[in-house]
């Protein structure tokens, strides 16, 4: 009798976590470079057993395996800011943080106090080499050619690192638009664009999570109903079952 419960629980614990990944979209709409996320359901069958023998059927429970994240690119915003920089294409950009190599798609860039090239985080945004890369304070007419290679009007100052690989969905995002790759298996893209003045901007699409929130609301409120009424049978069970002793 317990199985219908165990059965409507797991749905709703499903849906819960889609409503949590739904709202983090929402909440990210306006954030550069973010990726939508979507919760990735399986089914998990088991089979139930009584006193007295093992059940003909099987018991299909909801289980939220994992998540999958949307690699879309994102529209493009002119912001007509220098260091501003949209990648066309699945490259990443490759930062120095203390916690190690980490990628982004977030190209809002500015140069710190001591002229390095950095992420609105202050971490060093990595040149081809893996190395950070330096601005002069007499260097003030700052071009990025569609290669990635930064110049200004004393020369090249460097490339950037552009990576992809070749399992998008085993990244892990660490914060802010930033992802680990926890198998180190980044490779150089065979064709990326880098566009100046220009920042990429989410790829979440808010009519459609406003509609995913409605048919979630929707979904959760139709087991609750099952619920309720299993609830109910239950109680006017054990009533006869006690009138009849």
């Amino acid at each position: 009798m317990e199985n219908t419960l165990y059965i409507a629980l797991s749905r709703q614990v499903g849906l819960w976590n889609k409503l949590d990944m739904t709202a983090n979209n929402l909440a990210n709409m306006n954030t550069a470079g973010y990726k939508a996320v979507s919760p990735h359901f399986t089914e998990y069958v088991s089979r139930s057993k009584n006193d007295e023998r093992l059940m003909a059927h099987r018991l299909s429970f909801t289980h939220d395996f994992g998540i999958v994240r949307d690699f879309s690119e994102g529209a493009f915003a002119p912001t007509d800011n220098p260091l501003d920089v949209a990648i066309h294409g699945d490259g990443y950009f490759a930062v120095d943080t203390p916690e190690g190599v980490l990628y982004t798609r977030d190209g809002q860039f500015k140069i710190g106090q001591d002229g390095m090239i950095e992420t609105a985080d202050g971490y060093a945004v990595l040149d081809d080499a893996g190395r950070p890369m330096f601005v002069s304070p007499d260097e003030t007419k700052i071009n990025i050619n569609q290669d990635g290679t930064i110049e200004t009007e004393n020369g090249v100052i460097g490339k950037f690192q552009l990576v992809t690989f070749a399992d998008l969905q085993r990244l892990r995002s660490v914060r802010h638009g930033l992802y680990r790759n926890p198998d180190g298996n980044e490779i150089r893209p065979a064709s990326v664009q880098t566009e100046q003045g220009m920042i990429e901007k989410s790829n979440v699409n808010p009519v459609v999570e406003m509609s995913e929130l409605i048919k979630v609301q929707r979904a959760y409120e139709n087991v609750q109903m099952m619920l309720d009424t299993e609830h109910t049978r239950r109680q006017n069970m054990m009533q006869v079952y006690a009138r009849a002793k």
